[in-house]
């Protein structure tokens, strides 16, 4: 159990330039550290690129880390993104198949990008590329590089206009259902949780997941309003599920609005996390 003062705080959803983040691993677990946390998970989307980087830094500071990924599911006309927590980032199934979604998001982007072409907004994949700094490219980063070539005045814009569901630009990830996602982070040693289900999920979806193996849900995040909260928060403690939450923290810019720290999540569901996961600390070698 943890030795921290009671009422210890954590922030379990953080995102860096491992994925589409605007800030490296070690400068977004200093933001925790400014902010007066006691632990933190970095949990990128569909990567373990930066938990080394992340971990150090963590260690250096004296706080708690977790190692993290958002994984990408969907069902047909939706996504839904699942947290994992607590697995093997060495593990050899895993890693396969992170790679495989990283070969999927590369041409995705590539389609987006071929259609904002088609509806004759002309963004170099390229600058993409750039913007990814070496990992998965996303959406965010395809907004960025249309705010920052002056082909859109914001990334809502580019995403309202071109980017999101039902916009013209929108291109599907690969069929990917919650329970294969469920259990390739199950065989990683890991548990899983809905991220941010009060935004697009019902009751009964997730009710539908537990079937099929998720752990527990995100109770705290910037989206979420109180009667949201009451009702996760009503459900993770009837059915023993397991809590998460944070700020979605992807750094400058970030369309939430939330910093690290901000939804005041509790350091004993970090607890409940790496006590219920198979395997929770990350290497640090040198």
């Amino acid at each position: 159990m943890s030795r921290e003062p009671e009422g210890a705080r954590v922030d379990l959803h953080l995102h860096s330039t491992a994925s589409d983040g605007t800030e490296a691993p070690a400068s977004v677990v200093r933001r925790a550290a400014d902010a007066g946390l006691a632990g933190v998970a970095l949990a990128d989307h569909d990567t373990v690129g930066g938990l080394e980087e992340a971990a150090r830094e963590a260690s250096r500071l004296g706080l708690r880390f977790l190692a993290g990924s958002e994984l990408s599911a969907n069902e047909p006309g939706r996504s839904v993104h699942l947290l994992a927590y607590g697995f093997d980032p060495e593990d050899e199934g895993l890693r396969a198949y992170l790679e495989g979604y990283r070969e999927e998001r590369v041409r995705r982007a590539r389609e987006i990008v071929r259609r904002l072409r088609e509806l004759g907004v002309d963004l170099p994949y390229e600058e993409v590329e750039r913007r990814a700094v070496g990992g998965n490219p996303t959406r965010a980063h395809i907004g960025r590089a249309l705010v920052e070539e002056g082909l859109v005045k914001d990334e809502r814009t580019a995403f309202g206009r071109y980017l999101s569901r039902g916009r013209p630009a929108f291109v599907e990830k690969r069929p990917s259902p919650p329970a294969d996602v469920i259990a390739r982070a199950h065989a990683a040693g890991g548990v899983v949780l809905v991220a941010h289900p009060g935004r697009e999920h019902s009751m009964e979806d997730i009710e539908r997941w537990l079937g099929e193996g998720l752990d527990g849900v995100e109770v705290l995040h910037p989206s979420h309003d109180e009667a949201m909260r009451a009702r996760l928060g009503a459900l993770v403690r009837d059915r023993g599920l397991l809590a998460g939450g944070g700020s979605d923290w992807h750094g400058r810019g970030d369309m939430h609005e939330a910093v690290p720290g901000s939804q005041d999540v509790p350091l004993t569901w970090m607890d409940a996390i790496e006590e219920r996961s198979g395997t929770s600390r990350v290497s640090t070698r040198d």
